[in-house]
């Protein structure tokens, strides 16, 4: 009935090569909840499929006597039409499952990362992503270990309160074990045993927990009563379910769309600060409530990231309420929200807008500077337990050793340094928030930088710079707190309309509240700008004195 050219048997053929590997077979099978055949049949039937791929004997006109093969091939081409419906997305999804299920359902920011497909790119390729020592470090704009085959970054965040966070964990799957001993020393922490799982507590704030041989946990901070009633929930598969919006980024994840980081904003918009928000952007109360119905129904922000010779983006923000309202104003609104939160990146200008029924679609490219600040937002808690190896932790201290590691080190600073130095030049003062979540992403970052080896009077430095910048973030947020008792009573006049259309009644001293940010955010920027001034200082001065000492460039 069919011949060897027919769909049916080109699909099964694509089936099997889709699945590759037993392994990838059953992990296809598993995600299809509508299989009940045990495990050794599922294997029974990716064989046959093999054997009968391999000896070009498929034959769907095969009489009764060929009814196990008829079964088989029923199921064969249910994985095969599942295959050819999702593609690459299936297994994906089922890659990534085993790391989901041990996040707390209390996430509401996930990053998925294939870090396999991430190695491949041609811009890892040419930046040395992969590599084993800390140099490395500098060309990366995120932290990935080189030894994670997948990796998910979970948080809980705070969007209306700079994105603070709660907590902060990653899981990552890895190509080959760690040993904890390693993690150990690497990080200068200890071994310690959590919940029945052996861990490693660290100086850097975080606790490593080995789930199994190749599956690491990492939590920050390091409460060790959260971490263990974590790891004790996440060994038992019982932390719950993700968002449906947050477990959708997983299924998004390819070899062509290698990182996706989503963020559930469902029921996160404050009415009354939307509400001040928009009455500065119009005074046309009806143009603004249509506004604030779309806006209000925001379910989630997803970023999709691809690597080739480049970074390219996808940004969508995805609402339940239609996005006709918005028309042209979309771009302006996003860019102004992103400054307004503090997350706002230069590159985001310059790419295409597009908006859809439910969704504003942005899309263009994100330069290295501009994907080390989106991905401050959500990271890896420590950095150093992947960043050499035992050959390199065994050997000893030698100057040689010193140089190259205090070079990594001041170079991975430096770098960082310049991230922030370019976002000065272009300060808007509309950018309220930018400085206290940025400074205190990049001050964390620099304490997160690998320090064996490193001159001591190196990391003093590093550490001053790191708390230089806390106290600007500081001083940014006292500055909100400031201005927000100061318009205790500019908030006091608020109307509630019932009908459920949220705060409306903004009264009519809308300039009282801008003068009074303006003033704070004046003391802030004095504060910020003093302590630029201290960290440039003290940059020069460090550099000559490395020069000086070891007579090798820094």
């Amino acid at each position: 009935m069919d011949d060897e050219g027919s769909p049916q048997h080109i699909t099964l053929q694509r089936s099997a090569m889709a699945c590759g590997t037993r392994a990838a077979f059953l992990r296809c099978c598993s995600s299809i909840h509508c299989f009940s055949s045990s495990r050794s049949e599922i294997l029974c039937f990716y064989n046959e499929l093999k054997f009968f791929q391999e000896m070009k004997q498929v034959n769907f006109n095969c009489g009764p006597q060929c009814a196990g093969v008829s079964r088989f091939l029923a199921y064969g081409s249910l994985v095969a039409l599942f295959v050819v419906c999702c593609g690459h997305e299936v297994f994906a999804q089922g890659e990534f499952q085993n790391l989901l299920q041990k996040v707390p359902n209390s996430a509401n920011a996930i990053m998925c990362i294939d870090a396999e497909a991430v190695h491949a790119s041609a811009m890892a390729k040419a930046n040395g992503w992969d590599q084993k020592h800390e140099a490395a470090y500098v060309d990366k704009p995120f932290i990935l270990p080189p030894e994670a085959d997948r990796l998910v970054v979970a948080s809980q965040l705070w969007p209306n309160q700079e994105f603070r966070q709660a907590w902060e964990l990653g899981v990552m799957s890895l190509r080959e074990p760690v040993s904890m001993r390693q993690v150990a020393r690497l990080e200068g922490g200890y071994v310690d045993e959590i919940g029945g799982l052996q861990a490693v507590w660290t100086p850097s704030d975080a606790y490593f927990v080995a789930f199994e041989p190749q599956l690491l946990g990492v939590m920050h901070p390091a409460e060790r009563q959260a971490v263990s009633r974590w790891a004790t929930a996440a060994s038992a598969g019982k932390t719950g379910r993700l968002s449906s919006y947050l477990e959708s980024a997983s299924s998004v994840v390819s070899e062509s769309t290698q990182i996706v980081l989503a963020l559930d904003l469902q029921d996160s918009i404050q009415p009354h600060r939307l509400q001040e928000w928009l009455a500065d952007h119009s005074d046309d109360q009806a143009m603004t409530s249509s506004w604030s119905k779309v806006i209000r129904s925001a379910q989630g922000v997803m970023l999709q990231v691809r690597l080739t010779n480049k970074a390219e983006g996808e940004l969508r923000i995805d609402f339940a309420e239609s996005t006709a309202p918005l028309e042209n104003n979309a771009k302006k609104l996003t860019l102004n929200a992103l400054d307004r939160l503090g997350i706002a990146v230069d590159d985001l200008e310059k790419w295409n807008f597009e908006l859809q029924s439910r969704s504003i679609v942005m899309k263009g490219d994100l330069s290295e500077s501009g994907l080390r600040r989106i991905f401050s937002l959500l990271e890896l808690p420590t950095s150093k337990f992947s960043s050499v190896d035992e050959q390199s932790l065994s050997a000893m201290d030698s100057e040689a050793e010193v140089i190259k590691a205090s070079q990594a080190y001041f170079s991975s600073v430096t770098t960082l340094l310049d991230d922030i130095r370019k976002e000065f030049e272009t300060n808007r003062d509309a950018r309220s928030g930018y400085s206290a979540m940025y400074m205190d992403r990049y001050a964390r970052r620099i304490d997160r930088l690998p320090i064996l080896n490193v001159d001591e009077e190196l990391l003093a430095f590093g550490a001053q710079v790191g708390q230089t910048m806390r106290d600007a973030s500081v001083s940014q947020k006292s500055s909100g707190v400031q201005a927000g008792v100061r318009n205790s009573q500019v908030y006091g006049n608020y109307l509630y309309n019932y009908e459920g259309s949220g705060y409306y009644g903004v009264r009519s001293t809308s300039s009282v509240r801008n003068q009074i940010q303006r003033e704070e955010a004046a003391v802030a920027k004095d504060v910020r700008f003093t302590n630029w001034k201290e960290i440039e200082d003290a940059t020069a001065e460090i550099r000559q004195r490395m020069t000086a000492k070891y007579q090798a460039q820094f």
